[in-house]
């Protein structure tokens, strides 16, 4: 029953691309275009210069690079650093949360400078952004430290293991550093991905807005969910106050968007690493978010 429900589901998509070649062909230029001018720049040489950072640098705090490189950066560098049992599954799963997050160069960029042309203030919106971060930082911190103290109470062993990867070889902290090669490729590998994500979600965004009402705010603000930059756009076109608007924007950056989950999701290779716990952190996030902005603006 299940493979054919999502089979109908595929037929009928592929009945609409078929009917519609223009909404694809218009969605997908976009999604390329959204890529190629801001996601591409403004990530790769991050994500290149962070795992070459790794052949000299090891442990958690690596991963905190994320929060200034933006996602998935941060979910590399967690994966990788999994990967090669620097860190624990529990730590890597907090730090996951934590780390990856939408770029402050986005944010300052796109949101405060190109949607809102500075009419808000910085401060206040990076304030709602960034303290439900550090909500979660602390208690990630303190359930860490516990997790430590309860290990050295029972004499537990401080062993590096070697954990599986997604193709099927193994690696540990010992394996030779890799290649600039290897990381270009990998990186490109990545930044691949996260285009095709963002070109398909571009797509569906483009035949859900020929089918939604004009003036619908609901459907509308769920399409928002799907992707970032268009969620941006589609929340500033609602028939809303501004200071809504400001608040779903800011719950909308802290969570990141279904698109983004995704492209975290393709970048994590570890079976101990959980999709599942990032959603739920990520919109509990999103929802402090949302309520700090209605109290700041």
């Amino acid at each position: 029953m299940r493979r054919m429900f999502i089979s109908g589901i595929l037929i009928l998509i592929l009945l609409c691309m078929l009917t519609h070649p223009s909404v694809v062909i218009d969605g997908g230029h976009t999604g390329l275009e959204l890529w190629y001018e801001s996601v591409l720049p403004s990530i790769l040489p991050f994500m290149i210069m962070t795992s070459l950072l790794l052949q000299n640098v090891r442990g958690k705090g690596i991963c905190y690079l994320g929060l200034f490189c933006g996602l998935p950066v941060g979910a590399n560098l967690v994966n990788q650093q999994y990967a090669a049992g620097h860190i624990s599954s529990a730590t890597a799963n907090s730090l996951l949360c934590i780390c990856n997050i939408t770029s402050p160069m986005f944010i300052s960029g796109y949101i405060l400078n190109q949607t809102f042309q500075r009419q808000i203030s910085a401060f206040r919106f990076f304030l709602a952004i960034y303290l439900p971060l550090l909500f979660f930082g602390v208690i990630f911190a303190l359930k860490d430290r516990r997790r430590q103290s309860m290990s050295h109470f029972h004499n537990a062993p401080h062993t590096l293991q070697t954990i599986s990867v997604s193709d099927g070889n193994h690696v540990s902290a010992a394996s030779q550093p890799a290649s600039l090669e290897t990381v270009i490729r990998h990186s490109l590998q990545v930044i691949l991905t996260v285009g095709i994500y963002i070109m398909l979600f571009c797509i569906v965004i483009s035949f859900l807005l020929t089918v939604l009402p004009e003036h619908g705010v609901v459907p509308k603000l769920l399409t928002s969910l799907l992707e970032i930059t268009n969620g941006i756009y589609l929340i500033m076109k609602l028939p809303i106050g501004m200071q809504q608007k400001t608040a779903l924007i800011a719950g909308l950056t802290s969570f990141g968007g279904i698109c983004s989950v995704l492209q975290t999701k393709s970048v994590l290779t570890q079976k101990g690493l959980s999709i599942v716990h990032y959603i739920c952190i990520k919109v509990c996030m999103g929802m402090i978010s949302y309520l700090l902005a209605l109290l700041l603006f």
